[in-house]
Formats: C-alpha cells, structure tokens, sequence
C-alpha cells in the first residue's frame, strides 16, 4: 500500500467514529428567515443511517420530510402547498454540536438561513437559566465567524449584570472591550477596534439557546455584514 493510500486510510478511520456519533432523531426547534420574515417552527426528525425523515409542522399542517446526512453535511427537502400548488423546500446545513444551521431555497422564490435547536436541550436551559436572569451570557466564548474567505475564530469574555453585558473581544483584529445588553434570548452588543488604519466598529446580534448563539448576525465598518455562532467554553 502506497503512503497516500494509507494516509487516506487513516484519516477515514479517524473520522468514522465522530460522524457516527451524530444522531438527528428527536424534535427540533427551527428559525427560518425568509423573504417574508422570521419564523419559527418544530420538526420531528428520524435517522437511520444516512437516510433523514420526519415531519415539519407548520400552519400547512405537518408535512414530510426527506432528506440525508453525509458526516456533518445535512440536506432535507418537503414540498409546501401554496395557491394550490406544491412548491419544493430544500434545506442544507452542517450539524454544529446541539444545533443545526444553513441555507434554503424556497422552490425558485429566493432564499434564507435556516437554525434549529434540540427542543429537549433548549427547555432544559430555559429551566437552567431563565432567560434574561444573570449569568445567562457569562462565561468563556469560542466565535466563529464566517466571511468569504473562510471561517474566522475569536473569543468572548462576557460579564453580565441583569439586562447589560460588558467585556473583551478577542479577535485577529486584536483585543476590544465591548458593552452590550441581553433581552431575553436576544444579545447584541457593539465595539470598537483601534487598528493601524482607524476605529473600526462592530456590531454584533444573535440568540442565546443554552450554552450556544445562533441566528448571528456581525456588521464590521469597511468589511461589511456576516453571519456568526458561539459556543460556550465548558
């Protein structure tokens, strides 16, 4: 066997038992944005395998849902009835621990992004932490924002004091405090990062859901907009 046959090889085997351990079956919570607003729904998915199904229900009813999962890579499908006619949803996405997030495309109607939650482990934080109450934004923070040329990492030190967050951002930018309040499940929080060529300001916006973000939304001046998620250090 030659050495990239059996590189190849190992890196396969190294990374079988991670893609194994996922497993989709349970009820989901999700957020869609569509050219038409945000909103939420719940989905019951099965997994056997590779194979993906379940039922997403909505105010059409519950609808069928096919689709599979290749390691992380998701891609669901079901058709929505509307005026009449049966208009394809499909769905892609990466599984990021708890939580799933990408894009869809409504049937030729445009496009969105699309998050969902464990419904067990969003109650069971909810539970933990009531929304709002302190320390429900405290702690350590890995971020990963993603721009187009690729994913970039940074960290959160986040302090909390009811309603008002306060703390430091570190990025490849370098380090900046930050102030920011908490609403519910709803974070945003603005800084400032002095470089070589100016302040550059950042805001940031995203829903805490447990020990993750989702739903980040990042706006940096001369960047430009970008989405974001979060995930509390443990």
């Amino acid at each position: 066997m030659s050495r990239t046959a059996f590189a190849a090889l190992l890196v396969a085997l190294l990374a079988a038992p991670a893609a194994a351990q996922i497993n989709l079956t349970g009820d989901w919570d999700m957020t869609i944005e569509s050219p038409q607003g945000t909103n939420t729904v719940k989905v019951t998915l099965t997994q056997d395998g590779e194979t993906v199904s379940g039922l997403f229900k909505s105010q059409f009813g519950e609808l069928p849902v096919t689709g599979a999962l290749t390691g992380i890579d998701l891609k669901i499908g079901f058709s929505l009835p509307i005026q009449g006619q049966l208009v394809d949803i499909v769905m892609t996405g990466k599984v990021e621990g708890p939580t799933l997030a990408g894009k869809v495309q409504f049937g030729g109607f445009g496009e969105g992004d699309w998050t969902a939650t464990r419904a067990e482990a969003a109650a069971s934080a909810a539970a933990a932490k009531p929304a709002g109450a302190p320390g429900g934004a405290s702690g350590e923070w890995d971020l990963t924002f993603k721009t187009p040329k690729g994913d970039v990492q940074a960290t959160a030190a986040i302090s909390q004091d009811g309603e008002k967050l306060s703390g430091t951002l570190s990025s490849p930018m370098g380090e900046a405090p930050f102030t920011g309040t908490l609403q519910g499940s709803s974070l945003r929080v603005t800084s400032n990062f002095v470089t070589p060529r100016g302040t550059v300001p950042l805001t940031m916006k995203g829903d805490i859901q447990g020990d993750a973000i989702a739903n980040g939304k990042a706006k940096i001046k001369g960047v430009g907009k970008m989405k974001w998620t979060g995930r509390r250090k443990q």
